[in-house]
Formats: structure tokens, sequence, C-alpha cells
């Protein structure tokens, strides 16, 4: 794929997907306000609503607090990482532990979810079409999460991006979404 290529997908998604951008943007003002597990429930409930329809009524808020409460610190220690630029093995054991501790409470597709809306230049969402393409275990265990973010460092390694209204993370999604759902 040549670099307008990328970018006529990301062009494609904003014809299709004109509102979300909207509520992408206030989640992650949200999280910048201090309404950290509001936004994460706006995020679940928007984009991973298939599962999260189903699980709302037993859903445990208060452990999901306390683990967003647990992993916070982890996050921290991946401040100012970016995809393309970080040695993904360096922090492989943060990137897993996150995954882990999410995933028994909103699946697979919800933690990548909320890792990308806490950390929106390194972390890259899938779903069940995305692994699907890309050939990634329907497992979807923590090595399977890391394993996708290298593949998406590799495929997009020469893409340049420099747009200040999404980071180069959300674009990969951007591109997923249409490649893979039109």
């Amino acid at each position: 794929m040549t670099q307008s290529e990328f970018e006529e997908k990301i062009i494609e998604f904003q014809n299709i997907e004109p509102m979300r951008p909207q509520l992408y943007n206030m989640s992650l003002e949200l999280i910048q306000s201090n309404y950290e597990v509001d936004a994460y429930l706006l995020v679940l409930s928007i984009w991973n609503n298939a599962y999260f329809r189903y699980v709302i009524k037993k859903f445990d808020l208060h452990r999901f607090r306390e683990t967003i409460n647990n992993i916070n610190p982890i996050f921290a220690r991946l401040n100012n990482k970016y995809l393309l630029r970080t040695e993904l093995e360096e922090i492989s054991f943060d990137i897993k532990e996150i995954y882990s501790q999410l995933k028994p409470l909103v699946k697979q597709t919800g933690a990548s979810k909320i890792m990308h809306f806490k950390q929106p230049h390194l972390f890259v969402m899938w779903d069940t079409e995305i692994r699907s393409y890309y050939h990634i275990s329907q497992k979807c265990a923590a090595d399977d999460y890391l394993h996708f973010l290298k593949l998406m460092k590799d495929t997009f390694h020469h893409i340049e991006w420099t747009r200040e209204d999404k980071t180069l993370a959300k674009a990969i999604d951007e591109y997923n979404y249409v490649v893979v759902h039109n």
C-alpha cells in the first residue's frame, strides 16, 4: 500500500462514519478531564456494543474501576511511546499485563479500545474481522495482541503521518476498518 492509498482509505472512513470522529474526540476529552471510567463506558457502548450490550446487566463496575486504577501506573510507564518509534519487545511485559487485566472484563476488542484511548499514539484497536484479515489467532491472548501491534508497525512503517487531528494508530484503525468492513 502506498501513502496515497492509505490516505484515501482515511478519507473514505470519514465519509462512511461521519459521527464517530466526534464521539472519538469526546471520549479523549473525557479521559483528559479525569472522567476516565465514564469515557471507557462510552467507548465500549459505541465501539464494542455487539458484546457490551449483553454484559451490561452483569458488568461489575467496581471491579472495572479497580482494574483501571491498577493498570494506570503501567500506562504511565508508556507515556510518550509511539507505535513506529518504540521497540515493542522492550515494553512487551507492560502491554501484555494491561491487556491481560482488561480482557476478562471487556473481552479482547474492548481491551484494545481502552488501551488505545489511554495511549492513542501506541495502541491500535482490533476486532474479530481485523484479526481475521491479518491472520491473528482468535484465541486473542496477550501474545496475539502484541503480535498484532508488531504486524501493524511492520505493515505501516513507511507511512509518513503529520496530521494532528488523529494519531497514526487511529489512522491505521480507520484504514483497517475500511479495508476489512467494506
